[in-house]
């Protein structure tokens, strides 16, 4: 069996293609508390907790993460087959020439045990947290922006929020230091393509300036909204 030692800062990923199963079971009992381990298997499933269920043989992911989480998914939709939360703990072992794979959460009781007869590929992993920052709504933005609205641009004074024109409602108005209209969209995360569109239209109706509010925005929509001589102000909701 090929040694996790490759991993280091530079390269935190490791694959191993078609392991035995006492290969599989020693990668995830060494590394599951340490590393994200992605695993496609051919296995079945017994559940015994809150209720008891059966899922018979097929190929299946199987997902374990250092905090416990334990996911499993088939080949259609979003939602895990089985799973278990943060907390739970993991183990492996040999029997009967079966991988037993068993998620054991203690409050509540439950017991997920996958029964592997053939491992295809185990991926482990070193997955780090990025910066997420989203709003609660676009509401608090505004309010924050009320409060702050220099944070915009110096001299911006806001006149309006939710104000109605024929094309829809505009999350803010104001005006810039010259006394120009400002109309401002507001999006709590990502800024893409159809926030663009909309703040065009607003900004066109009231032959205003346009200023898309967000987290961040795609590079597509900003190059879009450069096109259209619309300008981005990023804003995070605020430390506390």
């Amino acid at each position: 069996m090929t040694s996790l030692v490759t991993l280091s800062a530079e390269n935190q990923i490791f694959t191993v293609t078609n392991p035995t199963l006492k290969d599989a079971e020693r990668l995830i009992n060494s590394y599951w508390r340490k590393f994200v381990i992605t695993s496609i298997l051919s296995c079945e499933i017994d559940y015994k907790g809150r209720a008891n269920s059966k899922a018979l043989k097929a190929i299946r992911l199987l997902i374990t993460k250092p905090d416990g989480t334990l996911i499993i998914h088939e080949g259609v939709k979003h939602h895990p087959l089985n799973w278990n939360p943060p907390g739970s703990e993991l183990s492996a072992r040999v029997l009967n020439n079966l991988l037993i794979i068993k998620s054991v959460r203690r409050r509540p009781k439950e017991v997920i045990e996958i029964k592997s007869d053939a491992v295809f590929i185990i991926t482990i992993a070193k997955i780090t947290e990025g910066e997420f920052t989203l709003w609660g709504d676009e509401k608090d933005m505004i309010n924050y922006v009320l409060k702050n609205p220099n944070i915009i641009e110096k001299g911006f004074k806001p006149i309006a929020t939710e104000y109605r024109i024929p094309f829809g409602i505009v999350d803010l108005l104001g005006r810039d230091s010259k006394g120009r209209l400002v109309v401002l969209e507001f999006k709590r995360s990502k800024a893409s393509l159809n926030a663009v569109s909309q703040l065009k239209r607003y900004a066109d109706a009231l032959k205003a300036r346009g200023i898309l509010v967000a987290p961040d925005i795609t590079a597509s929509a900003r190059k879009l909204l450069e096109e259209y001589g619309l300008e981005f102000r990023q804003l995070r909701p605020p430390k506390t």
